[in-house]
């Protein structure tokens, strides 16, 4: 505990929200103003942020007397969920200390509990079944990577999840894998909640507007960048014909990359300049907040972020949604089944490389070609694939939302 207030400070070095709401996170002086009783939600970042989405409106639609908190544990996370849903309580999650914990609880209350994906904290956990709130694990994700991780630990784990009223997974393996760190309790496959988007209608309004300032050259996106990805790119630039964009994964990295271009002597404009795209622009810097469908959706093809090095590659169900063709690298652990499915039904092309993804890149783009009537018909092909992708596996959200009900 002594050292949290120094990785915050050090956080903060980087990104200054870090140095904000402090008393959220070591549950100190907490207020619950709102008197109707609570539904909870955990979304730890940007991500689970997202895939919230559907379920939440959904929440708000059925339970209208209820009010919705959202905690999470990063800045990007809270500019993301404060942009989304302007009607529920944000506030950070406590860390996982007995009387931060127990300060949450009594100050909120929830009725229900919904943590997504793989959030597992002991005293969290613990004290919810002691307050008397049913905790869910929804949209549960655990690779093989993660179960290993886990199963190491295994028997400290066991009674921990079981305090779980349920596991709502996205997947059988996941269910598996839980069963084998010792789960007993009520587990169930729902699917994703990631493919049940709703993407507001501005970001393709913005989109129109930008991809207008473009010319006639097509635009590649590197979505959700990670650390050293960026200069893999930056290397391979040269005088591409088409406009590539690149976002960064975290805030606190938008002046390291715009570093990284000043050096290669590559034109750039940032997205927070909010100047219009020229003829000679190479690179957009999307060093922007809640925009990422806005970027997807004046892109022709989608290169997705943390597969190029090894950090498990990033969600590629949002480019697919929108039509947008996706090329992942090698990495993909984060997200092994839908890039298996996704590459399985042509929706996204694996390559090993960098230098293969560039080549890819070029392949499908056809000089440039990417319009209707003169387009590379293998591109043309996964586009029509993308366009029934997605909706084999929608419905998850209301799938989940029907078996928490008993509970609210």
């Amino acid at each position: 505990m002594p050292l949290l207030p120094l990785y915050l400070k050090k956080r903060g070095r980087k990104n200054c929200e870090y140095n904000y709401n402090w008393h959220e996170r070591f549950g100190v002086n907490l207020k619950n103003i709102i008197d109707k009783p609570i539904i909870w939600i955990h979304a730890v970042s940007v991500g689970e942020i997202r895939a919230a989405a559907r379920l939440i409106g959904l929440i708000e639609e059925k339970y209208p007397q209820y009010q919705i908190l959202v905690t999470q544990m990063t800045p990007t996370g809270r500019a993301t969920a404060k942009s989304l849903y302007p009607n529920v309580i944000l506030h950070y999650i406590p860390y996982d200390l007995p009387h931060a914990v127990i300060n949450f609880y009594k100050t909120f209350k929830p009725k229900i509990g919904l943590i997504m994906e793989t959030e597992i904290w002991p005293n969290l956990i613990h004290y919810a079944d002691k307050y008397q709130t049913p905790l869910f694990l929804i949209n549960a994700r655990l690779s093989i990577k993660s179960f290993r991780g886990y199963n190491r630990i295994r028997f400290l784990l066991k009674p921990i999840l079981n305090k779980f009223s349920a596991i709502l997974s996205q997947d059988q393996t996941t269910r598996d894998n839980f069963v084998k760190l010792g789960f007993t309790g009520q587990g169930v496959v729902v699917g994703n909640t990631k493919f049940d988007l709703n993407v507001d209608n501005e970001h393709f309004i913005l989109a129109k507007e930008l991809k207008q300032t473009v010319g006639n050259r097509k635009v590649v996106i590197f979505a959700s960048t990670r650390d050293g990805e960026e200069k893999l790119i930056i290397k391979h630039i040269k005088s591409q014909n088409y406009l590539i964009i690149i976002v960064p994964r975290h805030l606190e990295r938008f002046k390291l990359v715009e570093q990284l271009l000043l050096e290669h002597k590559i034109k750039y404009i940032r997205r927070s300049e909010n100047k219009p795209l020229s003829a000679d622009t190479q690179v957009f810097l999307g060093d922007s907040m809640g925009e990422m469908f806005m970027y997807y959706a004046m892109s022709d093809l989608a290169v997705m972020g943390g597969s190029l090095n090894n950090f498990g590659g990033q969600n590629l169900i949002e480019p697919i949604f929108l039509d947008k063709p996706v090329i992942i690298g090698p990495s993909t652990y984060n997200f092994a089944k839908i890039a298996q499915d996704a590459v399985h039904d042509r929706c996204a092309i694996q390559v090993e490389d960098i230098a293969e993804c560039f080549v890819t890149i070029e392949k499908l783009i056809d000089s440039g070609k990417l319009e209707s009537e003169g387009s590379n018909e293998e591109y043309k092909q996964m586009v029509l694939a993308c366009k029934t992708f997605s909706k084999q596996f929608q419905g998850a959200s209301q799938r989940t939302l029907d078996f928490i009900s008993k509970y609210i």
